[in-house]
């Protein structure tokens, strides 16, 4: 009984600490304010922001693997429906409650303006300026990951007979690969929040990662955190040549799109690297697994509707700014959104009755 018990553990520990991982990066990517022009021309201005954008492009996929090892870990004790509803009620129910929230506030700084006598669609077409905005939130905003997410589950539960099956795996690399390639040619819409099919693979990868844990364990031990570390420099260098040359080739899609190929085998690189450093012990008392999914609803929402009113009065923006500056007031805000969406969920987990929409 003991092992089992030992092996439980083992695995909520590795997924805590790198969800606790994961969901810095994050935020850290969402706190970069763009400059104008978006791209800078200079070298070593341009070197710096590919560096900031590139070096923390990890966590989706991050996210993915973990989600994809805790199915593999309740896949054989409930049916793919009590699964659904489960997931459905830790996530999708928070995040239609968080997104009504993120409305209210979104109507309520309009209507001050359109108080003042300035003209707004959102009031002159409801219907219309409703509608758009829900678009934008959903596809524009980190409230893409949810939907893409649960779609994912459900596409990979109507091929659970396949499940461990390498050719359901070849099919969904391939279907990744393709967005990929799709960035260089823009035969569909491009941007990695409505990649469907984009994603699906890596909650398989998490699956069978479940399935052969102990083997990838005496497999992972094996390996260099010197030669692990130098990997992900190489894929890391790698994967901000590909976004730099993707700006050179003015593509319509995002440059740092995470379906890159190159960022692809960077994430999972980072994976097998975080993963050897092991699990810090003071990441254990912040208790990752029951913050973390309140930190990604709620991050974005002070992002767009309580940073303007710090930063706007003090007329600090990416204007004029060089690449290191944009750098320290991406990390200036992050400080402020990452504690203050801590804050709000650490509160919130402490009353029963509401702690529901922050999640698990």
């Amino acid at each position: 009984m003991s092992d089992p018990i030992k092996k439980e553990k083992l695995n909520y520990d590795f997924i805590d600490s790198l969800r606790f991982i994961a969901i810095i990066t994050i935020v850290l990517e969402h706190t970069y304010m763009w400059p104008e022009p978006k791209f800078f021309k200079d070298v070593m201005e341009q070197s710096i922001q590919l560096f900031t954008m590139q070096v923390f492009k990890f966590g989706t996929i991050l996210f993915y693997l973990l989600a994809g090892f805790l199915i593999g870990d309740k896949i054989h004790t409930t049916t793919s429906l009590q699964y659904l509803k489960r997931r459905f009620d830790g996530t999708f129910k928070p995040w239609l409650f968080w997104i009504i929230v993120f409305l209210i506030l979104i109507y309520a700084n309009l209507l001050v303006v359109y108080l003042k006598g300035s003209w707004s669609p959102m009031f002159e077409k409801p219907i219309w300026g409703l509608a758009n905005q829900i678009y934008d939130i959903i596809v524009k905003t980190s409230f893409w990951f949810i939907l893409n997410f649960l779609g994912s589950i459900s596409l990979l539960l109507i091929f659970r007979k396949y499940l461990y099956k390498y050719q359901l795996g070849i099919f969904l690399g391939i279907c990744s690969v393709f967005y990929s390639i799709n960035l260089y040619h823009e035969w569909i819409y491009s941007t990695h929040t409505t990649a469907i099919f984009g994603f699906v693979f890596y909650l398989w990868l998490g699956v069978i990662l479940h399935k052969y844990f102990k083997e990838f364990n005496e497999w992972i031990k094996r390996r260099s955190v010197i030669i692990l570390g130098l990997a992900a420099t190489i894929t890391l260098i790698i994967s901000c040549w590909e976004s730099y040359y993707l700006i050179n080739a003015n593509i319509q899609g995002d440059p740092y799109n995470t379906l890159r190929f190159s960022n692809i085998i960077y994430s999972l690189v980072c994976f097998l690297f975080l993963y050897r450093l092991g699990n810090p012990k003071w990441i254990k008392k912040l208790n990752p697994r029951s913050s973390t999914y309140g930190i990604h609803l709620i991050h974005f929402i002070i992002i767009m509707q309580i940073l303007p009113q710090i930063f706007n009065p003090l007329k600090i923006g990416p204007e004029g700014k060089t690449s290191f500056e944009l750098v320290i007031l991406q990390y200036v805000r992050f400080f402020i959104v990452y504690l203050a969406s801590y804050f709000i969920v650490y509160v919130i987990n402490k009353f029963d009755k509401i702690k529901w929409i922050v999640g698990q």
